[in-house]
Order: C-alpha cells, then structure tokens, then sequence
C-alpha cells in the first residue's frame, strides 16, 4: 500500500472514530514532516523498525526537538504503526520498540514583569490601525490564557456558544475521555471577550462561530499561535521563556500566590491528580514567601 494512501486512510479512520480537529490536525502535521523526512519511501512495506528510530533521532539532532515535542511525535506514530500492524498492512508493530525521552518535570516559568511589558506593547499595538486586528486578537488570547488557564489547544477550540457570558462560565470538551468541563469566567476576562467579540462582528460583517481566528476569519491554528508567541519574544527581547502553557504556569502560580488551596487550584486547573497540582508549590516556593510572611504564625508572637 502506498504510504500516502495509508496515511489518508489513518486519518479518515480516525475521524470517524470522532477525534477532535486539533488532533487530527497533529497527525497530518506529523505526517508532513514523516513524508519529508522518507521524500524516496512510497510504499509501507519499504518501512523498517531503523527507519523510524532514524527518523526520531533526526527530529533530535536536526530539528532541535524538545523531548515534549519528540514524545508527541513517537506517542502519535505509535498509535498509527499499531493501526498499520492491526489492520495487516505492516507485519509487525514499526514503533514498538521506540522509548519516550525523559523530560524534565519543572514547568517553564514566565516572569510577571515580562507578561506586563507584553501586555503593554499589545496595547499599544491595538492603537495603531494597521495591525489593529492582530492586536486586539492577541490581547484577548493572551489574557484568555493567563486568566482561565486554558492549555492552547483547548482556547483555539473555543466557539463563542462554549461561552457563557451571563453566568461566567466558559466550557471545555475533554477530547481524552468525552467530559464536558467548566471554567470560571473572570469579571476582566470577560469584559475583554466581550469587547474582542463586538470587534470581530464588525470587521467581518458577520458572525464567526470560532473565538480565535485570522484576518481572514479561519480558525488560528496551533502552528499559527505559536508563531505570534515566537514573533512577541523575539521583537522584545524576552529573557524567560514566554509560550501559551508558560501562560498557564503563571495562571496556576498566581493563584497560590492568592491563597487558594490545593484542592482549589487542582480543580480550576483541571488536574486529574493532585499530586501534579502540589509539585507547582515546590516550583514556586520562592514566589510564595509574600504569601506565607503575611499568614505567619510567628507574626503576632512577641
């Protein structure tokens, strides 16, 4: 079977199967750079177990992947080399064999000096009429991530129906197990994706069903927001990493700066297991001293 034809067989199989569209959208993108990578390989059969080892240890040493990015790429060709074996066009699973690389569990970590200085350069961007679109957009996704916590790829899935504005309430599909989730709604929050909506019915003349999208009024794509992350970085200079799920490092740490419990913070964070939600407490144990000198036991201690 050629390799393409199999590949469009994977996804179509699998959209049936009801994934969302940003996973499809990261098995086509997986694809692209598999394709590139085996541009002589037409056939599946001309596939070995090497070749895909190959192919990850390119992503490493060629490409610079991180270990979160190559551990994506390996869980998804294991998932498609299983398909491939099970419906009996390979004979044998190709990405059996492959081992996930070890990441390091401390999250990056964005100073709140550098969000404010971004902030304030989008600001002053939405000011100008030439790129006021891009801005205002920017904003809204910027705060949507710092404020609600949304991981990317759960705001870029957002609809304006998933938003309650009445009741402050935004509702996130969990394509990992079918749950229908919800977050709360910050008063800031919401009066920013108020104003963004308002705006973009007026650009386009019409309404847009997605929360986030282009000029051209598609949907952004992951691939897309990344983009404006690495374009903001390099134009100011930042020396801390700054990405969307820095973004939600500091919507996490924020609120046990604040004082909510680990319950609390599991829950709006959406942590299946609270023992990820207390290991952000020995990351940002330096940021909680203010914290903990004013709810000091000794304080009143003559």
């Amino acid at each position: 079977m050629l390799l393409d034809f199999a590949q469009k067989e994977f996804i179509h199989e699998k959209k049936l199967e009801g994934l969302t569209e940003n996973s499809l959208k990261a098995y086509k993108e997986l694809f692209h750079v598999f394709n590139k990578y085996f541009f002589d390989v037409r056939e599946v059969d001309d596939l070995e177990p090497r070749m895909i080892r190959e192919f990850i240890v390119w992503c490493i040493e060629e490409r610079k992947n991180a270990p979160s990015t190559v551990n994506t790429k390996i869980k998804l060709l294991r998932v498609f080399c299983k398909w491939l074996f099970e419906e009996g066009i390979t004979e044998e699973n190709l990405a059996r064999k492959l081992k996930y690389q070890r990441e390091h569990d401390k999250p990056k970590i964005l100073d709140d000096k550098e969000l404010d200085i971004v902030l304030k350069q989008i600001r002053r961007e939405k000011r100008r009429k030439e790129n006021e679109f891009q801005a205002r957009r920017n904003y809204a996704l910027m705060l949507t991530l710092a404020g609600s916590g949304l991981r990317i790829s759960e705001a870029l899935s957002l609809n304006w129906s998933h938003i309650d504005m009445k009741n402050q309430l935004i509702q996130i599909y969990d394509s990992k197990n079918g749950d229908l989730q919800s977050v709360p709604l910050t008063e800031r929050l919401r009066q920013e994706l108020t104003d963004w909506k308002g705006y973009q019915n007026e650009y386009f003349y019409t309404k847009r069903e997605a929360v986030f999208v282009t000029s051209r009024g598609s949907r952004l794509s992951r691939a897309g927001a990344q983009n404006i992350f690495k374009r903001i970085r390099k134009k100011l200079g930042l020396k801390s990493d700054f990405s969307p799920h820095t973004l939600r490092n500091f919507y996490i740490k924020n609120l046990l700066k604040k004082g909510a419990n680990l319950r609390e913070v599991q829950l709006l964070a959406r942590h299946r297991k609270i023992d990820v939600t207390r290991k952000y407490v020995g990351y940002f144990s330096h940021e909680l001293l203010e914290t903990l000198d004013e709810k000091d036991a000794l304080k009143d201690l003559t």
